[in-house]
């Protein structure tokens, strides 16, 4: 097989372009130039993408194309005589590259037997745990692990030549098959011991329930005996008790006479709470009264009666003179006073003293009443003033002092009627006492009489109801365990049945036992065998390890002197392939874990080197991919496995991605050599 051409969108990859040829290819590129991403590209074609990862590490998220496109690829290969053409594109983003197609190139004719899943290992002869394991060697990861399907290659080849079975899953399978049988205390075989010793606990303890089921019965029977006595005695004395009860009853007066003192209580506590209403009744009309008192007492007319405010009313106050008075007395003055000073014509000196003194007196007078009249009307101004106010006054002061007089009449009729109510209830408390004081003597109040009315209706329904019970008692007396005996000893035996139905019938027991001691004979038979059968497969192992090791370590051996010329004679591995080396001056073994990292390196590519010389089908001849597998490589051993990968590369097309320039400088100018520099 040749790889030819491959076109990837893939991670940093965007329609990136390689051509390869046959031989040893040197794909320089520099940190981040992709050449990692190139190697897992060409995997992922051959043999898909694991969509079950899960993670940021997975290559369906690691790989995810940096332009957003979706990842897709192409590759261009020989397979004898055949040009093939694999495809794989992304239709659905949960499928990252799940859409395959392999045709014959320049054609669209399907190459038959290919698919998405057999892809790989049908053109490179092998699984891709094995090819991960021999010829891909990503960076970093040097190291060699076990794998079931590179052990199955293995052993084909050093045995029969059948690849479907390894020792690994045989020896896993049969420590199931062992375990599932016994396994300190688990498996079928402790679990049947466990079953067989039940049984036979089982078995004896049927004999002892039985033993004493017997014995209860008997007791039980002793028991229900005395159980039949005493439900005579208790029927008898129950028929006492519903005599007893029946005389007492009749003591008791009847229901019609509970119902007519209950009506006449009634009656009574009806005209009680209405003499109780009247009573409050006056006494809110007397709060009333109180009320329109004060507001009375607030009135200045208070506490005038209404005849006396009337007769108020009535004064007139007196009237001032008349101006026509006022004016006869002025013009009989003034008449006086002309007469008067006619006379004084004649000049006489008594004349003018009398008319002097008419005149004097006339004036006098008319200023006297004069004022009186101011004064007058004055006085009857303030007085008609003053009855004006007390009519206003009386407006108001009549109707509260008439409404007052209406509510003490309204009072004084309520309070005789809450007096005439009380009477009455008194007469027929009274009345009631008598009648229940032939049964009640104590009786006092209404509410004895109700309290006994209550207490003798609640007993005579107790009375009753107790004879009916007694009644019925004597009838349906059930037997009566009272110390619980019967139905201790009748439990005790339910139990022991039930206990015993559980565990089964003592013949059904002894066949369970037999069956169970067959099925152990049978298991620890297989057992024996499986263990034995280990023990061989462990021996045929450790003949094939014998056969496997040194075969496998020779080789590597050898590569890694042809790579290295060093002096190490030979390298050892066991099944999982935990390395170790012997130099021939020096016959110590040292764990690959105590070389260097160059000499490790070394030692596991040797052997990746080998593996693929002896399992990897030669029909098919599948490339070999290295990742900067050479970084911890000197010089001198770089130059001298490169020499060994030319060789190697005229059997076998070879892809070394590098980072440096060493390789290339080193490869320069050799035939066979395709230097290949990425941008």
């Amino acid at each position: 097989m040749q790889l030819l051409h491959a076109n990837a969108t893939y991670g940093k990859l965007n329609q990136a372009q390689l051509d390869l040829r046959p031989g040893l290819n040197v794909i320089c590129a520099p940190n981040e130039g992709g050449k990692s991403t190139w190697s897992r590209f060409l995997l992922a074609m051959f043999y898909g993408l694991n969509t079950r990862q899960r993670g940021d590490l997975a290559d369906k998220n690691r790989f995810q194309p940096w332009n957003g496109s979706p990842m897709q690829g192409r590759l261009e290969l020989s397979v004898g005589e055949d040009l093939l053409t694999l495809s794989r594109r992304t239709q659905r983003a949960d499928a990252p590259m799940g859409v395959f197609s392999c045709t014959y190139t320049g054609t669209d004719t399907p190459v038959p037997g290919l698919d998405a899943a057999h892809c790989g290992e049908a053109l490179l002869g092998v699984p891709q745990s094995v090819y991960q394991r021999c010829a891909f060697i990503p960076s970093g990861s040097m190291a060699i692990d076990a794998d079931a399907d590179l052990e199955r290659r293995i052993n084909a080849l050093i045995s029969t030549g059948e690849e479907k079975v390894s020792f690994s899953q045989a020896e896993s399978r049969l420590k199931k098959q062992l375990h599932q049988r016994k396994y300190n205390r688990t498996g079928a075989i402790p679990q049947l011991e466990a079953e067989i010793g039940e049984l036979m606990a089982a078995q004896a303890e049927v004999k002892s329930l039985a033993e004493q089921e017997t014995f209860l019965r008997g007791q039980l029977l002793q028991a229900q005996r005395e159980q039949e006595q005493r439900l005579l005695a208790r029927q008898q004395e129950a028929q006492r008790q519903a005599q007893e009860k029946q005389q007492l009853l009749q003591r008791l007066p009847d229901s019609a006479a509970l119902q007519e003192i209950n009506e006449q209580l009634g009656a009574v506590r009806s005209l009680a709470e209405q003499t109780q209403q009247a009573g409050n009744a006056a006494a809110q009309q007397e709060a009333a009264i109180q009320v329109q008192l004060q507001e009375l007492n607030r009135n200045p007319l208070h506490p005038m009666t209404k005849s006396e405010l009337e007769a108020q009313l009535q004064i007139q106050p007196p009237a001032p003179p008349q101006v026509a008075q006022l004016l006869i007395s002025l013009a009989l003055g003034l008449c006086s006073g002309g007469f008067l000073w006619y006379e004084l014509d004649r000049p006489q000196v008594l004349w003018l003293c009398i008319a002097c003194a008419a005149t004097a007196l006339t004036a006098g007078s008319f200023l006297w009443l004069l004022i009186k009249r101011l004064r007058l009307q004055q006085q009857r101004r303030r007085e008609l003033e003053r009855q004006e106010e007390l009519r206003k006054l009386a407006e108001s002061y009549l109707p509260l002092l008439e409404e007052v007089e209406r509510q003490r009449g309204l009072l004084q009729q309520q309070r005789q009627a809450a007096a005439d109510g009380s009477a009455r209830v008194r007469s027929m408390l009274a009345q009631l006492l008598g009648q229940i004081r032939q049964w009640a003597p104590s009786a006092s109040s209404a509410a004895d009489i109700r309290r006994f009315v209550q207490q003798t209706t609640q007993r005579r329904e107790d009375l009753t109801q107790e004879i009916r019970q007694a009644q019925s008692g004597a009838l349906q007396t059930q037997p009566d365990d009272a110390d619980g005996a019967c139905a201790r000893l009748q439990q005790q035996i339910a139990q022991i049945q039930g206990r015993l139905a559980a565990m089964g019938q003592p013949d059904d027991l002894e066949r369970q036992l037999r069956s169970k001691q067959e099925q152990l004979a049978q298991l620890q038979g297989e057992y024996d065998a499986l263990a034995l059968a280990l023990d061989s497969l462990r021996s045929a192992n450790a003949a094939l390890q014998n056969r496997f090791s040194p075969e496998l370590g020779r080789r590597a051996a050898e590569i890694f002197a042809d790579m290295t010329g060093s002096g190490w004679s030979s390298i050892l591995l066991d099944r999982e392939f935990h390395l170790s080396a012997e130099a021939g001056s020096d016959p110590t073994r040292r764990s690959v874990q105590l070389l260097s990292a160059g000499t490790a390196d070394q030692l596991y590519l040797a052997v990746r080197l080998a593996i693929c010389e002896m399992i990897l089908p030669a029909e098919q001849n599948p490339p070999l991919i290295l990742d900067d597998a050479l970084l911890t490589f000197d010089d001198g051993r770089l130059g001298k496995t490169l020499d060994y990968l030319v060789q190697l590369g005229e059997k076998r097309q070879i892809l070394l991605f590098t980072c440096q320039s060493r390789e290339a400088a080193y490869l320069a100018g050799r035939t066979g050599v395709h230097i290949i520099n990425m941008e």
